[in-house]
C-alpha cells in the first residue's frame, strides 16, 4: 500500500475544492523579475498559503491556493540546462508548438496563433489557481494577490473567473451543455479517498511512485528530491457554443424522429443526469454510477462507439484480445480532471446571449505524452477510432459526423458544426512543496 506525504503534495491533486469553494480564478502570469518571483514563492511557502493534501477544507475554510510553472517559467527562474532537459519533451516544447498543436488537432480556428493566451505572443510562465468560499471573500483574495503579483515581478497575461457553481439534485457539477460532470475520475492508490482493488497506480498521477504502465517510476525531473510528489498539469480554455449545440439537437432530432435529449445523450454517452446510456433505453433513468464497463454493450447499441465518454475512456472493450486486457490498456491512459466551468449559465439554452462561457479544462498526469496527448490524439481526434472511418469526438471534435448503431439500420448524423473551440492552453509542472522551496531559495 502506497503511503504519501500529504503535506508535500499540492492539494489540487486530491480535490478540485468543489464542495466548499464556490469561486475560483485562474491567473496566467509572466515573470519579469526572477529574483522578486523567487522571494514571492518563498513567502507563500513560509506563510503556509499553498494548500497541501492535509489541509482538510470544511464549512469555515475561506481560501485555497495552488501554483504551477511552465517550461519558460523554469527557464526564467534560471534552472541550468541539464535540469531543464530532464523534463518531459512535450512539456519542454509546449502545447503551442507546431508539433504538439498538430498532434492535439489545434488547427485552423483552434490554432495557437488565434489563442487569447498560451502562444508565442502571449506566453505564460506561472499559473496561480485561487479558490474561495464565496464571492465577497474571493474578491478580497483576488485584490490581495493581484497586488502581490506586481511586487513579485509578475504581470498578468490573462485570467479566468469561474464564480458560478451549478449543481444538480445529486450534488454533481453541471457543465454548460447541461450534463452532470465530474463523475468518472479514477480511484488512485494511496489517495485519501482510495478504496477497493480497482485503484489506479499512484505513479500515474504523482512522480516518484510506480506507474500503471510497467510498474516502474516515470522519469523524475532534476532529482528525486525535486521531482517526487510533483506532476504535470494540462490547462485548456474551451469555449462552448451552447445555443448552437441545442439548436442543432432540436433540428436534427426532428428530422430523425427522435428527441433532442436522446440525440444529445447518444453523443455524450450519458444522459444529462450522468446516467450511462444503455441499450433499449430512450429516456433518462437518472441512476448515476461510474461502476461499469462496456462489456454489456459490445455493439454500441446503448453508448455509441464514437460517443464522448467512450472515446475519453474506452474502459474494458476494444483495446485488447479480451475485456481484461482492454481494461489494462485503458488504465494506462487515465487523467485526473480538476477543471470548472466559466461564464454564466445560458438562461435559454436555445438562444445565445452574446456572452462567452465554457470549460477551464484541467487535468493532472505524470506523463503528458502517454496520458493527455494519447487520449486527445488516439481516441478523441481519431477518425478511425473503434472501426469508425470519418468522425471524431462529436462533443469536442471538429469533423461533424456521428454514427448511432441502431436496428434495423444505423443512424447517421452529418455535417454539424464545431461546438467547442480552444481559446488558450498550456503545459505546466505542479511541483511539490519541497520543490517550490528549492526554487524559492535558489
Amino acid at each position: 500500500m502506497t503511503t504519501l506525504n500529504l503535506q508535500d503534495v499540492q492539494g489540487i491533486v486530491f480535490s478540485g475544492y468543489n464542495k466548499y469553494m464556490s469561486c475560483s480564478s485562474y491567473y496566467l502570469l509572466q515573470i519579469n523579475d526572477a529574483k522578486k518571483t523567487k522571494a514571492w514563492l518563498k513567502n507563500l511557502l513560509d506563510q503556509g498559503q499553498i494548500t497541501h493534501g492535509e489541509d482538510k477544507a470544511n464549512d469555515s475554510t475561506e481560501n485555497r491556493l495552488n501554483l504551477a510553472i511552465s517550461y519558460s517559467g523554469l527557464e526564467k527562474l534560471q534552472l541550468d540546462e541539464a535540469s531543464l532537459n530532464s523534463f518531459e519533451r512535450s512539456y519542454r516544447e509546449g502545447m503551442y508548438s507546431a508539433h504538439r498543436s498538430t498532434l492535439l488537432g489545434d488547427q485552423d480556428g483552434d490554432a495557437p496563433e488565434q489563442w487569447l493566451w498560451g502562444n508565442k505572443a502571449n506566453s505564460v510562465d506561472v499559473l496561480v489557481l485561487l479558490f474561495s468560499k464565496d464571492a465577497s471573500i474571493h474578491a478580497a483574495s483576488q485584490k490581495q494577490h493581484q497586488a502581490a503579483f506586481k511586487k513579485a515581478g509578475l504581470s498578468i497575461v490573462w485570467h479566468l473567473d469561474a464564480g458560478e457553481k451549478r449543481q444538480d439534485a445529486d450534488g454533481f457539477a453541471v457543465e454548460h451543455f447541461g450534463f452532470a460532470d465530474g463523475i468518472s475520475d479514477p480511484i488512485v492508490e494511496g489517495f485519501p479517498t482510495a478504496s477497493g482493488a480497482a485503484a489506479i497506480a499512484t505513479g500515474e498521477f504523482l512522480l516518484g511512485y510506480p506507474n500503471q504502465y510497467d510498474g516502474k517510476l516515470t522519469q523524475i525531473p532534476i532529482s528525486e528530491q525535486f521531482g517526487t510528489n510533483g506532476t504535470y498539469l494540462v490547462l485548456r480554455q474551451l469555449k462552448q457554443d451552447v445555443a448552437a449545440f441545442w439548436t442543432f439537437m432540436d433540428e436534427e432530432a426532428a428530422r430523425q424522429g427522435i428527441t433532442a435529449d436522446y440525440l444529445a445523450a447518444k453523443m455524450v454517452g450519458r444522459w444529462q443526469s450522468g446516467a450511462l446510456v444503455e441499450p433499449n433505453q430512450d429516456t433518462d433513468p437518472k441512476t448515476v454510477s461510474n461502476d461499469f464497463d462496456f462489456s454489456k454493450d459490445p455493439d454500441g447499441k446503448g453508448c455509441p462507439f464514437g460517443a464522448h465518454i467512450r472515446r475519453a475512456n474506452p474502459r474494458a472493450v476494444g483495446l485488447g484480445t479480451s475485456d481484461a486486457e482492454s481494461l489494462t490498456v485503458a488504465n494506462r491512459h487515465r487523467l485526473l480532471r480538476r477543471g470548472r466551468s466559466y461564464g454564466k449559465a445560458l438562461e435559454n439554452p436555445r438562444s445565445d446571449d452574446g456572452q462567452e462561457r465554457g470549460l477551464v479544462f484541467i487535468c493532472l498526469n505524470a506523463n503528458i505524452e502517454r496520458q493527455f496527448e494519447f487520449v486527445q490524439h488516439t481516441w478523441i481526434n481519431n477518425v478511425k477510432f473503434a472501426g469508425l472511418y470519418d468522425e471524431d469526438d462529436p462533443l469536442i471534435g471538429r469533423v461533424g459526423n456521428f454514427t448511432i448503431p441502431d436496428e434495423p439500420l444505423r443512424r447517421r448524423v452529418c455535417g454539424f458544426q464545431q461546438f467547442v473551440s480552444t481559446q488558450g492552453g498550456g503545459y505546466f509542472f505542479l511541483p511539490s512543496l519541497s520543490a517550490l522551496g528549492i526554487l524559492g531559495n535558489s
